[in-house]
């Protein structure tokens, strides 16, 4: 080879020695990063179905139900293995009638479960079973003994009329379902009344987002 072909070749030689390397850096360039240490891809979380006992009612949620749980029957279903859940309607008010889920467990039903405007989890209520408030609180306990503040209550509306609707501020999104027999004037009835005779007939919770005191 004349000197003139050998220095024409080297170039040519060095760009071809460097083409697969810059291949393999574009091919690693797609590939994903290494996860962070103390970070991970997934975050899983275990939760745990209700089978017996108290069921606990919290800001959180209702036993393993919780704002991110949809409004789905075989997900309740999964959630309560013992349970009978059942997909039903609810005739209320004039208007048309809503779609709920109820679940019932040992032939005592456990809760009333609705759907919001979009479609997911709205209220649950309920009026039946070993059921524990954020307070240990259990259905038919006094309101002597509940320590609710009446000015975090108000009347109830609907299937609550002479109802008394209350909240506590540390969970505002768990309502509690005040009766007093006897009682149908409607609005908030006084005080004295509600120590006399009042009691606790059921709790109704909602996500967080969709509290509203008063309404079910």
């Amino acid at each position: 080879m004349t000197q003139r072909l050998a220095l024409i070749a080297l170039p040519i030689l060095l760009l071809a020695a460097c083409g697969p390397v810059e291949k393999k850096a574009d091919e690693a360039g797609t590939a994903p990063p290494p996860a962070e240490e103390g970070h991970s891809g997934s975050v899983a979380v275990a939760v745990t179905p209700y089978t017996e006992g108290p069921l606990a009612v919290s800001a959180q949620g209702v036993g393993p139900i919780t704002s991110a749980t949809a409004f789905d029957a075989p997900t309740l279903a999964a959630l309560f293995p013992k349970a009978v859940v059942k997909s039903a309607f609810l005739h209320s008010g004039p208007g048309p009638a809503a779609p709920i889920i109820t679940v019932e467990q040992n032939q005592v039903p456990l809760m009333e479960v609705s759907k919001n405007e979009d479609g997911g989890l709205g209220s649950i209520r309920l009026e039946g079973g070993d059921v524990r408030g954020p307070k240990e609180e259990t259905l038919l306990t006094k309101w002597s003994a509940l320590n609710l503040d009446i000015a975090n209550c108000r009347a109830g509306e609907g299937r609550d009329i002479n109802t008394v609707v209350c909240a506590r501020p540390e969970a505002p999104n768990v309502q509690y379902l005040i009766g007093l027999p006897g009682w149908t004037k409607g609005g908030l009835p006084p005080v004295e009344a509600l120590n006399a005779k009042g009691q606790l007939n059921g709790f109704v919770w909602r996500p967080v987002e969709g509290a509203a005191v008063g309404s079910a």
